[in-house]
């Protein structure tokens, strides 16, 4: 069984060999790999090579093909900068006036430069893995988190109380340009499309199901029918949203370090498989024995419900491999290998 058949066939309800092991790394791998990071930004061969190369390498059962949360920011006219040696940044914000919105149109996907780069970079991937792993790309960022990268994080959270007709006028933009991406990725012979709605933890259970799941199933829904298995990321505390990701119809919910894997994992209850959470910070600033011991905790918080093991977020700069292969030692002793 190799990792993309065994992460299949957990998505799909059946028994497996071992818990399956992932882990998302854009910064990290250019650091193992001796390039400049904006190479991994920018050139869709050096984005598949890195990403599937040191998944495999690491033992890994899947990999992880991303870039950065700008794609949909440039695709719609903003600027991006690349700095050598770090994360992209966009500025400034597309949408700085609301009547700006009109002028907006959803952007085609194999028309946007950065759009057909991250189609490119997963069309490589799924050429370079033959089969061998399983591959998630992602699509950026849900409506809400569009939203908030679109307006302005902390002027969407203004908006959300002071202009909220306005906001889901926004939002409805948003759900076309996320269904129209995630399609054009399921094209490209992925097994999962993952985007990341982590603004949506910023608020409470109520507002979440006004302003994040009306527009963010649809994108599930899309993605489904596409072929894909639709991969829901957030960061940040989510203890309080674990009722409304069970029902998101994702058939992943990736949690952040700080939420409480044993009580969402309970929440779940086999609905839907779970990726977590390792802390990152302790990935990093760990010893070997420190992270499997978190493992361990992850995999004993599970028990028999369906979990990839995986760090809570992107595996930062300076982290020893050694200390991500460390989950994948955990996962094989839980399976008695």
């Amino acid at each position: 069984m190799n990792g993309r058949e065994r992460i299949r066939r957990l998505l799909a309800g059946k028994p497996v060999d071992r818990p399956p092991v992932m882990a998302s790394f854009i910064a990290w791998g250019a650091q193992q790999r001796g390039i400049p990071q904006r190479r991994i930004h920018q050139e869709p061969e050096t984005n598949a090579a890195v990403l599937v190369g040191l998944s495999r390498e690491l033992g890994l059962d899947g990999a992880y093909i991303s870039s950065d949360n700008w794609i949909i920011h440039s695709a719609l006219g903003g600027a991006v900068n690349f700095p050598d040696d770090d994360e992209p940044w966009g500025h400034p914000p597309v949408l700085a006036e609301w009547d700006q919105l009109a002028g907006l149109t959803v952007p085609d996907p194999q028309a946007s430069a950065r759009m057909r780069f991250m189609l490119e970079a997963a069309r490589r991937a799924v050429v370079i893995n033959q089969g061998e792993l399983f591959l998630e790309a992602n699509i950026d960022s849900g409506p809400f988190q569009m939203a908030g990268i679109l307006r302005g994080a902390q002027r969407l959270m203004q908006d959300v109380s002071e202009e909220p007709e306005k906001v889901h006028q926004l939002l409805e933009f948003c759900l076309k340009v996320a269904e129209t991406y995630g399609a054009a990725m399921a094209a490209t012979g992925v097994d999962a499309i993952q985007f990341g709605d982590s603004t949506g933890s910023l608020i409470s259970e109520a507002m979440y199901e006004q302003f994040v799941r009306p527009y963010q199933a649809p994108v599930i829904k899309t993605i489904r029918q596409a072929g894909c298995y639709p991969f829901l990321h957030v960061c940040g505390q989510t203890d309080h949203l674990a009722g409304r990701l069970a029902q998101s119809g994702a058939a992943c919910v990736e949690i952040d370090g700080p939420a409480d894997l044993k009580k969402t994992i309970a929440v779940f209850n086999n609905r839907l498989v779970l990726r977590g959470n390792v802390p990152t910070p302790l990935l990093r600033e760990g010893t070997v024995g420190q992270v499997e011991q978190a493992a361990r905790a992850c995999l004993q918080a599970a028990g028999s419900r369906r979990l990839i093991l995986s760090p809570g977020c992107g595996v930062p700069r300076g982290t020893p491999a050694e200390n991500i292969r460390a989950l994948v030692r955990a996962a094989q002793a839980a399976a008695g290998r």
